[in-house]
This record gives C-alpha cells, structure tokens and sequence, in this order.
C-alpha cells in the first residue's frame, strides 16, 4: 500500500460518515459527495468527458480551524496533503484554480494567499497539477466590472484549459467556496457543450451554491453572474446561427 493510500484510509476512518454529517448550506441544496472534499460534484458527461468535477477550496477549512495567520504555510501541509491525495485517489491530476487572493481586506488576502500557496505546495507533493485562472467576483477586474465580451472570453479560454486537461487525468475547478466563479464557469460548459438553455444552466447554478442575493445589482432578482449568463446565451445562439448555413 502506498504512502497516500495508508493516509487517506486513516483520514477517512477518523471522518464521521457523510450521510449522517451533511450540511446543506444556505442557497445549496446538494451536499458534497465526497466526506473529505467540499462541495465535490461530478460534471457527468460533458463535451465528451466524464472526469471533470467542481468542488470547494480543499484548503480553506484547514487554513481557517487553524487560524495560521502567523503560522508558516508548511505546519499545515500535513493535513493538505491528505486532503490532495484524496483527490489525487480519485483521478484528479489537475486543479485549476479561480482564486483571487487580492482584497482590500488585509487579513482576507492574507488568508487567500495562504490558501492559494499551500495548495500548490501540496499538489506539487502529491503530483496534481495546479493552474492558477485567478478572477473575482467583485470590484476591479472582476465578474462584477467586466464586459460581457470580456467574461466570455475569461470563460472561453478557461474551458479550453479544463479540456486540454482532461485528455491526460482528472481535472477539478474551484473557487473559494464552489459556489459562484465554479458556478458561472460550469454554468458556461453546460450552455456552450450541451446547449442547455441558460434557464437550465442558472437553475443548476444556484442548486449548488450560487448567492444570487449576494452579488445582485437589482435588489436580489439576479446576480451579474446571471446577467453575464444571459447576455452570453444570446451570443452563441448568434454564433450557431452564423455558423449554421456554412455547414449545409
């Protein structure tokens, strides 16, 4: 038995079961499917592909039950290392990640940047790729700010990675929580590879987690996550219709 596998056994033995444990978050109505990693969910099929999952930071529990704000990051490897060969037992050999440690929170960014520095360490210890696709959700340079053309392409560019990942392992995307950039970007594969329409792609979106309520400029209905959504939606249906009549 290798070295990984003699600790995941004993993290998952110590590891109360999931079926009694579960915790349904606010706005999330499907719990994780796996004890260890949070808001873990499979893609299914997609555009070919069956080993694409969504989940929640693996490190941002550790790093908060921790408080490691003067701690250095390698105390906590240990314990991001089981959670990195969990998913590495799993198939996953990529992790590309949407975390954006910048804030203007001083002790938030040094919390993400913590996150974001043990995770790489731990995928570098276990052999899982990580690839950094860092974008907010508010303020400068974010889902919030940007244009629609500027968050397709974000989105585009982003897909094309996962894919490209996907022909050699695993590949598994999050943010913080899983919730809302994972959201808007499964949202965006479920739209552009299995044409659901984008009422489809927003009701999945928001049954795993997204808080409309939160990121909304119009009282709650929607967030510009959606919007983005929506406006994108009309933009492929107008590239397929470009496209159409040169294919016949």
């Amino acid at each position: 038995m290798s070295k990984w596998s003699i600790v995941i056994v004993l993290a998952l033995l110590s590891a109360p079961c999931l079926a009694q444990t579960a915790q349904v978050k606010p706005g999330e109505v499907v719990p994780s499917e796996d004890a260890l990693i949070p808001d873990l969910h499979s893609l299914g099929l997609i555009n070919g592909q069956v080993n694409i999952f969504r989940c929640g930071c693996p490190m941002e529990e550790i790093v908060k039950q921790n408080e490691i704000a003067t701690q250095p990051v390698d105390d906590l490897l240990p314990q991001a290392e089981v959670r990195l060969a969990r998913m590495y037992e799993l198939g996953i050999r990529t992790i590309i990640s949407f975390q954006a440690p910048g804030s203007d929170n001083e002790g938030k960014a040094k919390r993400l940047a913590q996150e974001v520095a043990l995770e790489k360490q731990a995928c570098k210890d276990v052999g899982i790729d990580y690839i950094a696709r860092p974008i907010g959700n508010n303020g400068p340079n974010s889902v919030e700010t940007m244009s629609d053309e500027e968050v397709l392409k974000w989105l585009q560019e982003t897909s094309d990675e996962i894919f490209d990942a996907a022909k050699t392992g695993g590949v598994a995307i999050h943010c913080s929580a899983g919730h809302d950039r994972t959201g808007i970007v499964c949202a965006y594969l479920r739209m552009k590879y299995e044409h659901w329409p984008v009422d489809q792609a927003i009701a999945e979106m928001r049954r795993y987690g997204h808080n409309w309520i939160k990121f909304s400029n119009d009282g709650g209905k929607t967030s510009w996550h959606e919007q983005h959504l929506r406006a994108i939606a009309k933009m492929l249906e107008q590239d397929q219709s470009t496209a159409a009549p040169a294919a016949q």
